[in-house]
This record gives C-alpha cells, sequence and structure tokens, in this order.
C-alpha cells in the first residue's frame, strides 16, 4: 500500500521535475519564435536587396539557385515549419565559433542593403531580445569591420543551401560547467535558427538569429500559486486513494489472507464472512474460498468415512477367505467340507467384487456434473417383481436421463428389497415423490439411510450403497433427498432447488 501511495505521488512531480519535457517546451517556442522574426527580417533583406538591383540595371541574382522540390516549398502561398530542435534528440553542439576572416568583399548590393537592415534590426532587437547576423551568399556579414563569415558554421552552410538550418549550442560561459541535468539549463545554451533569403529562386543571403530560451525555475515561480494547488491536490488525492485503497482493498486481502491460514491450520469452527469486503469480486472470492473449504473439509470427512466403512466391509470377506484357504490347506477335510469351503471362498469373492463395483460407480457419480433436464417417463425403472405407478404434470425434472434411471432404479431395488410389489413416482413440478408397500423403514434409521454402508439386510447380501448412490447423484443438482416416517411402506421426498 506504502509504495502504490508513493508512486502515486511521485508520477506527477516526476513529470514537473522531467527537465528534458519542461525545457523542450521553451526549444521549441524560442524556435518558433525565431524563424517568425527570421521570415520578417528574409522578406525586408529580399526587397531592399532587390530595390539596389533594379538601382543597378537589374543585375543577375547571385547566390544557390534553388532545385525544383525547394522552388515549390518557398513559392507556396503558405508554410508551416514543424519542429526542428529536440533535447531528447539532438546534442549540445559547441558555443558558436567566432567568424572565420574572408578574403572577398560584399557586393555593392549587400553594402546597399546591410545600412537597411541594421536600421531594423536595432530597433526590433529591444523588443525580440534576439541576436540577429546578415550574411550575404557566401555566409560573410554584413556588418563586420573586417571582412569574415560564418560560411563553416552548419546551420548556416543548410540556409545557404535552400534550408532551415537550426541548432542547439551551449553559450561560452557554461559549456565546460554545465551539468546534464539543473533546474536552470534552460539558460546554459542558445537556440540558433539561419533562415534563407530567397529571389528569384536563389538564396541571396541569410538571417542568422539565436536566443536563449525561457528559464524553467523562472516560469515555475511565475505558476507558484497552481503548482502549490497542483501540489496540494495530489497529496490529498493520494492520502484519499490511500484510505480507499487501505478500506476496500487491502483490509479485506488481509482477512482473506488469515481465513487462508486458518483453512490451511484445519480451524474451520470460526470460518464465516467478512463484515466488510470493500469490492464486489472480493466478496465473491470470500464466499469461494470458505464455499472451497468447507466442500474440502466435507470431502475429506467422507473420504475418511468411506475409507472406514471400506475397511469394515471388506474385513469380513477377507476374513472368511483367508480362513478358508488356511483350512483348505489340511489334507484330511473329506470332499463335503472341501466343497463347503470352496464355496465360501467364492461367495466372499463375489461379495467383494460386488462392493467394490457399487464402491466404483459411487466414486464415478461424485464426479460427474448435472445433465440437461428430462421427462419422467424416459426414466422409470423396469423391474419385472414390481409395479411402476408414474404420474407427472408435464414438465421436466431437473434431472438427467441417465441419472434420473440411475435414482429410481435404486429406489426401485431397494423397495424389492424390502419386499414391495407396487412403487409410485410422483412429479407435481417441484418435488419428486416416491413410495413402495415394502417394510419400510425404522423411525431410528431415518437419518442414516443414505449412508455408505448403512443396511438392515446385511444377512441377505446387502451392501448398504443403493441409497448412497442416490444421494451422491442428487447433490450434484444440489438436491435434498427426505425420507418420511410413515406407516405401510417407505416414502421419500426428493426436492429440488427451486421448491426451497
Amino acid at each position: 500500500m506504502t509504495a502504490v501511495c508513493c508512486t502515486v505521488l511521485i508520477l506527477p512531480l516526476a513529470a514537473v521535475l522531467f527537465l528534458k519535457l519542461g525545457v523542450n517546451r521553451f526549444i521549441h517556442e524560442t524556435e518558433q519564435s525565431l524563424i517568425q522574426q527570421a521570415s520578417i527580417y528574409a522578406g525586408i533583406y529580399a526587397t531592399a536587396f532587390e530595390a539596389a538591383t533594379r538601382a543597378r540595371g537589374g543585375a543577375k541574382m547571385p547566390g544557390y539557385y534553388l532545385p525544383p522540390q525547394k522552388r515549390v516549398f518557398w513559392n507556396a502561398r503558405a508554410r508551416t515549419f514543424a519542429p526542428l530542435l529536440n533535447l531528447q534528440r539532438d546534442q549540445i553542439l559547441p558555443a558558436r565559433p567566432e567568424p572565420v576572416a574572408v578574403s572577398t568583399s560584399l557586393g555593392d548590393r549587400h553594402k546597399a542593403v546591410a545600412r537597411t537592415l541594421e536600421t531594423v534590426s536595432s530597433r526590433s532587437g529591444r523588443t525580440t531580445l534576439s541576436n540577429v547576423v546578415f550574411l550575404d551568399h557566401t555566409g560573410v556579414d554584413l556588418h563586420a569591420s573586417e571582412a569574415a563569415g560564418f560560411a563553416e558554421v552548419s546551420e548556416v552552410q543548410k540556409a545557404l543551401t535552400g534550408g532551415i538550418g537550426a541548432a542547439l549550442r551551449w553559450r561560452e560561459e557554461t559549456q565546460d560547467a554545465a551539468t546534464y541535468l539543473s533546474l536552470s539549463r534552460g539558460t546554459g545554451f542558445r537556440v540558433f535558427i539561419a533562415f534563407p533569403v530567397i529571389s528569384e529562386n536563389r538564396v541571396i543571403g541569410a538571417v542568422y538569429l539565436s536566443r536563449t530560451p525561457d528559464e524553467l525555475v523562472a516560469y515555475l515561480s511565475g505558476e507558484r500559486t497552481t503548482i502549490l494547488v497542483l501540489a496540494g491536490i495530489t497529496i490529498c488525492g493520494t492520502l484519499a486513494l490511500g484510505a480507499l485503497l487501505s478500506r476496500l482493498v487491502t483490509g479485506p486481502i488481509k482477512g482473506l489472507r488469515e481465513q487462508a491460514r486458518a483453512i490451511a491450520a484445519g480451524n474451520l469452527e470460526d470460518l464465516t464472512t467478512l463484515k466488510r469486503y470493500g469490492v464486489h469480486e472480493l466478496a465473491q472470492l470470500g464466499e469461494a474460498v470458505i464455499a472451497m473449504a468447507r466442500r474440502l473439509s466435507a470431502r475429506s470427512k467422507e473420504i475418511n468415512i468411506y475409507t472406514t466403512h471400506v475397511t469394515h466391509e471388506l474385513k469380513t470377506p477377507i476374513t472368511a477367505i483367508i480362513s478358508a484357504s488356511e483350512l483348505l490347506q489340511d489334507d484330511t477335510l473329506d470332499e463335503r467340507a472341501q466343497g463347503e469351503l470352496l464355496a465360501t471362498l467364492n461367495m466372499q469373492g463375489r461379495r467383494m467384487d460386488h462392493l467394490l463395483n457399487r464402491l466404483r460407480e459411487v466414486t464415478r457419480l461424485r464426479q460427474q456434473g448435472p445433465g440437461r433436464p428430462t421427462f419422467l417417463e424416459e426414466m422409470l425403472p423396469a423391474e419385472p417383481s414390481l409395479q411402476v405407478i408414474a404420474r407427472s404434470n408435464g414438465t421436466p425434472l431437473p434431472l438427467s436421463t441417465r441419472h434420473g434411471e440411475t435414482v429410481l432404479v435404486q429406489m426401485a431395488q431397494n423397495a424389492v428389497c424390502h419386499g414391495a410389489k407396487h412403487i409410485w413416482i410422483e412429479w407435481d413440478g417441484k418435488v419428486l415423490h416416491v413410495s413402495d408397500d415394502g417394510e419400510g423403514f425404522a423411525d431410528k434409521d431415518t437419518d442414516r439411510l443414505t449412508e455408505p454402508f448403512f443396511t438392515s439386510r446385511r444377512d441377505r447380501g446387502g451392501t448398504g450403497l443403493g441409497l448412497s448412490i442416490v444421494d451422491a447423484i442428487l447433490q450434484l443438482y444440489d438436491a435434498r433427498f427426505v425420507p418420511i416416517n410413515a406407516q405401510g411402506g417407505a416414502k421419500f421426498r426428493i426436492e429440488f432447488p427451486q421448491s426451497r
């Protein structure tokens, strides 16, 4: 929970302190401002140069001749410029080099426009706060006291060939001491833009501007009220989120953890649903955990009961088989005694086989899933010695045909074994009623009829698994098997969930 809250708290702070994103914004704003200024300067430059050309009899325009693609771009009625610089991608170059002395001098037309451009730049520079250098078509500074230029500078080279050159360069006083990240990093470098001056599809010169981006600290200081409000909202929101998560998630999860530990320790007596689960999904999970624990506990007890009963039931025939086999080793036994012992072995072996088959059937049925509902007429038992009388309201039972047949066959066989001649089966749409005219069962045995291996006719070969099989099938459908005390036979109700 602490880690989640810290993460939520750090995210907005990291977004603010991730300086590359903030400084990038200032770089793009500065770049666009310089391009707009350069475009105005270039327009004035080209107009003045064209006037000087006409005054000198229309001499040929100097400079690089634009290829078709660039001519289309620069002659368009409107032009847009995508951001050229990116602090995350571009390397910050060393400070701008000093102009290099050249042997060539300026042409007459460039000298003529130099005064006009100097006047314009000095007046506008008070507002734009940009440093501007005007270059001729070879990169020579129009206002240098001695002939010198920037033709070797990468951004100027690009402008003199019809492109827009852009670069980030360290300021001379900061390039040696600049750190990779600092709150004042926006003042540690300058944005340089070299913009071509075009006339008659030739680059007659360039405008070379530079300016320092706005300072991040100054921006944050100007927005300190907004930042404080944002920080307050973030902290309050984080605390509220932490409290909400603690109430809705952490608390219920701790409760589920304690329940899981109690289940692992086998302490199911005090296992109850939590007072508060927070969210619906956790409530479902908690209920499922408790249901699973109780189901596993019941299955564990059931397995223990089955193991005990199986051991007890098999002990008798195994003891008889061992005793008979030992007696058969006696050579003094006559043929009659040997025949009786062999008959005992055969009978006890068949009893064991029958018992194991019924056990396998119970286990198989418990592993199956419920089937589709079907009609009573499709599952009636066929017992030669028993008359089946069925009645239904015409609606399907919530039992599959196979499971319904097994249930009714086991109950019919149980009725025959208890001397019944008739069995009545009635489905009223909610409850299945089954009764017979046999011996019935004693009141004291009512609660034990579905226990595995419980039988009142063990001397006649009963295994006590018939009604246990019925109960195992009905559990698949969440149905309840209810014996009813009655005179003159056995009566049972099979109640399905919709009848409760």
